[in-house]
């Protein structure tokens, strides 16, 4: 998935670009790029220039009932977080782990005014607790059962192309290096956007794309993750446990905004620290 980041305000965005923080980007296509992601590469809203969006906000906007969120393959029901938005002293639940640094703060800001831009259009929240902790659940299930090689169990949650790469990736480990990819909801630490997308493709459909970055803890053996190091630090084990460390994982979550679409998310994109023992 190329883009192309810039901080002019492009006129296809008319009165959207206009009134956000001039960011702009451009997507090429629909399909992710199988190479790993990097910490705040990717930040903006992308629409292809086919089709321009040209005075989204000239009207009034008014405000409607949220749209919930529901991943393909759950129950539509809400949910809770115990997310934060920003590190901060030591994790809830992770007392042997300090926050050192912080994640570039302007691909936040961009973010989250992008997210607010999207409800004011959509009326889709993006940044609230729900959409939080239903990624979160996603990310559990999801390296689960890339853990036990289940992929099959994948179909309607992952797309095709995303579970395709996910079999490559996992054959280059070991049954037990596999193993550790499962993450468990106490396991995650922290989590923030690196990059949040609305598309429009040459049919008309339009579609949002998040990407998400998590750090979360693993018992993972190799090279230190340098996402994770520069902003949180693990005191030493003392009682005799094997040392737990932080490691970074990216998925990318699509949903298609055109009316009568199917409401459901999909992850388009799935890459973990873990598999650098591959590489």
């Amino acid at each position: 998935m190329q883009r192309i980041s810039s901080l002019a305000a492009c006129r296809e965005l008319g009165g959207l670009a206009a009134r956000s923080l001039g960011v702009c980007a451009w997507k090429k296509s629909l399909t992710c790029s199988e190479r790993p992601v990097e910490h705040g590469q990717w930040a903006g809203v992308c629409v292809c220039p086919q089709h321009p969006f040209t005075g989204m906000l000239a009207a009034p906007v008014r405000r409607l009932s949220r749209r919930r969120f529901v991943f393909a393959g759950q129950s539509h029901r809400p949910f809770s977080s115990q997310g934060a938005d920003w590190p901060q002293g030591s994790p809830a639940g992770h007392p042997g782990v300090s926050v050192v640094g912080s994640p570039d703060p302007i691909t936040w800001i961009r973010c989250k005014v992008v997210m607010c831009l999207i409800y004011l259009q959509f009326d889709l929240d993006v940044d609230s607790e729900e959409f939080e902790s239903g990624v979160k659940q996603a990310l559990v299930h999801v390296s689960d059962m890339m853990s036990r090689g289940s992929y099959h169990t994948l179909v309607g949650i992952v797309s095709n192309e995303t579970i395709d790469h996910v079999k490559t990736r996992c054959k280059s480990l070991t049954d037990a290096q596999r193993q550790k990819l499962a993450i468990a909801m106490d396991d995650i630490i922290f989590m923030i956007p690196e990059d949040v997308s609305v598309v429009l493709d040459e049919d008309g459909r339009t579609y949002c794309f998040i990407v998400m970055r998590f750090w979360h803890m693993s018992t993972y053996e190799g090279p230190d993750d340098p996402e994770s190091t520069k902003i949180f630090k693990v005191s030493s084990s003392e009682d005799g446990v094997p040392q737990k460390r932080i490691v970074t994982a990216v998925y990318e979550f699509k949903r298609e905004l055109t009316k009568r679409a199917d409401p459901d998310w999909k992850v388009t994109t799935i890459w973990h620290w873990h598999w650098k023992l591959a590489e």
